[in-house]
């Protein structure tokens, strides 16, 4: 009986609005979709609010007009408690014939006439016209004619036959072949200008070509905008090369950066950076990275050359030096390094690198010189709409590191490391992000390894609320040795609603282990919440921890600052 009487209210509603709206009534026609999109158009006018019959009716009227009912009617059928549009639709018109002028040039006219994605048969539809021509008109822009325009456009309809005729007027221009690159700046050599433009001297010029060589050097880290035109196109007949020119703006050659961090686990420390661009005319950048903390000091060289021998790909150099006082070792080491990375996709780069290094560590029961020398093949897929601020989208990495030790040490081993983040918007203020983390050392026991080339977990760049390093294997006397894998997630809710001030919930998971795969039994969790003050370029980040699986000695309370998000 509930059931019943529940259908029979739910009946009731269902006939109550019917009865109250406007409602479209399409005759001598069973096309569903038709039908659906003028009861649309009524239902969007009823919504706003608009009563006037007779202005609707010239809108349905319109709409048919535009998909091709040039003959249809719609009367309004007021007998009802709300207005019923009685529609005919009538015929539907089709194109007889569709052509193309372009001032007696035969070949833009065969181009444009290709293009055009309507053909005899297809219904008079006011959107494919539109669309005909515009792609007509791209066609050509890219074929040869860069100036073309379009000059005019006629639809004539024969309501005897419900036909219709096209014809499409376009002024083309000059038929244009590229000619020389002309480079109007001294800042950057022309055999590099040259290599980044996506075509060739005695090419048909194309529009979305020139769109692109803008866009690529653009994108140089030394060039703030470019403008690339052609020359002015003389009265000659037939095919003209015009040269091609480069207007750019440089960006500024020297840059300056400063940071900071301070926590209660790993102390504090400063850095600094200097970055001169276009170093040799090539978009060359030199990177100079200066850190002094109380856990780890270093300076590091970094030399990039984009679009190394081809489009694309970059060859980075490196050299550094770096010293670093840990509870389970102290280290001095030295190093360089080169590495060649090549885009696959939009989203896909891979890299080839080496790296040669020399170090000193020690700690309570060891004292090594070692040398190391290693090979990494590495593989990056981004999807993220920022590298430096995202809120959406996803990044995968994986390196590989065949890696031999000579010295104090011998041994050969694999080293693997994976890692994955992902960005999701809530809302307008609300971002979800994750991180999660994992690697191993593969063929070695981890008595041959050199501690700083082991794996550990926990502090700040790990799982805050924990010790620098606390979360990571221990001898039987309780020192710290390392691991020969590891595993670390972090979670964070980012809350941003004004334009400088925004805040963190968070959750950070790490451990590192003895085998060579991860030990997710061992991992230990910590939650804390932070505060963002945004500045113009990176946010000031003071984030607090506790530790939820704290141990004896574990401290109630870690506190990290420092610039930029976490990940």
């Amino acid at each position: 009986m509930i059931g019943l009487r529940a259908l029979l209210l739910l009946a009731g509603l269902t006939l109550t609005a019917s009865a109250h709206g406007q409602s479209v009534n399409l005759t001598e026609s069973e096309d569903p979709a038709l039908q659906n999109a003028l009861q649309s158009l009524i239902d969007e006018r009823t919504k706003a609010g608009a009563t006037n019959t007779r202005a609707s009716s010239e809108q349905l009227v319109r709409y048919l007009r535009s998909e091709g009912y040039y003959t249809a009617r719609v009367i309004v059928d007021q007998s009802e408690d709300a207005p019923v549009y009685q529609v005919t639709a009538g015929e539907r018109f089709h194109f007889t014939a569709v052509s193309v002028q372009t001032g007696g040039q035969s070949d833009a006219r065969s181009v444009a006439r290709q293009a055009l994605p309507i053909e005899v048969g297809d219904p008079v539809r006011a959107e494919a016209v539109l669309n005909a021509e515009t792609e007509a008109l791209r066609a050509l822009r890219n074929s040869g004619w860069p100036d073309a325009q379009l000059e005019d456009r006629t639809i004539t309809v024969d309501h005897a036959d419900a036909s219709g005729d096209a014809v499409f007027v376009y002024a083309p221009g000059a038929e244009s072949l590229y000619g020389d690159i002309v480079l109007e700046s001294g800042r950057w050599r022309e055999t590099f200008i040259r290599r980044l433009a996506p075509f060739q001297p005695g090419e048909r010029v194309s529009a979305s070509q020139m769109r692109s060589f803008e866009s690529r050097l653009e994108a140089l880290q030394s060039m703030s905008s470019a403008a690339v035109t052609l020359e002015a196109p003389d009265e000659a007949d037939g095919p003209q090369r015009r040269a091609v020119r480069v207007s750019p703006s440089p960006a500024p050659r020297h840059v300056a950066e400063a940071g900071f961090s301070l926590s209660t686990s790993e102390g504090g420390g400063v850095s600094g950076a200097y970055e001169r661009r276009n170093l040799f005319g090539g978009d060359e950048t030199l990177d100079i990275n200066l850190n002094l903390a109380t856990v780890q000091s270093g300076l590091q060289v970094e030399l990039t050359a984009p679009h190394w021998r081809r489009l694309g790909q970059a060859l980075t150099l490196e050299a550094r030096a770096e010293r670093e006082e840990t509870d389970a070792y102290d280290l001095v080491e030295a190093g360089v390094g080169a590495r060649v990375s090549r885009p696959i996709t939009d989203a896909l780069t891979v890299s080839l690198g080496s790296d040669l290094s020399v170090s000193h560590s020690e700690n309570a029961t060891l004292d090594l010189n070692v040398y190391t020398g290693s090979v990494s093949l590495g593989a990056v897929w981004d999807q993220r709409d920022s590298a430096i601020a995202p809120s959406q989208g996803h990044l995968v990495s994986m390196e590989v590191s065949p890696t031999v030790l000579a010295g104090d040490a011998t041994s050969t081993y694999f080293r693997t490391v994976a890692e994955g983040r992902t960005y999701q918007r809530l809302t307008s203020s609300l971002i979800i992000a994750g991180r999660l983390r994992a690697g191993g050392l593969i063929g070695a026991p981890l008595e041959s390894l050199p501690p700083e080339q082991r794996f550990f977990a926990g502090g700040g760049g790990s799982a805050r609320g924990y010790e620098y390093q606390s979360l990571s294997p221990r001898n039987a006397q309780g020192d710290l040795v390392g691991g020969r894998s590891i595993v670390e997630s972090s979670v964070e809710l980012r809350w941003r609603q004004s334009r400088r001030w925004g805040g963190v919930l968070f959750v950070d998971s790490a451990a590192a282990g003895r085998d060579e795969t991860p030990d997710f039994g061992a991992v230990r969790s910590a939650v804390g919440l932070g505060v963002r003050y945004y500045l113009d370029f990176a946010p000031v980040r003071f984030d607090v921890a506790t530790p939820l699986d704290a141990n004896t000695g574990d401290a109630d309370i870690q506190v990290y600052i420092g610039l930029g998000e976490a990940f």
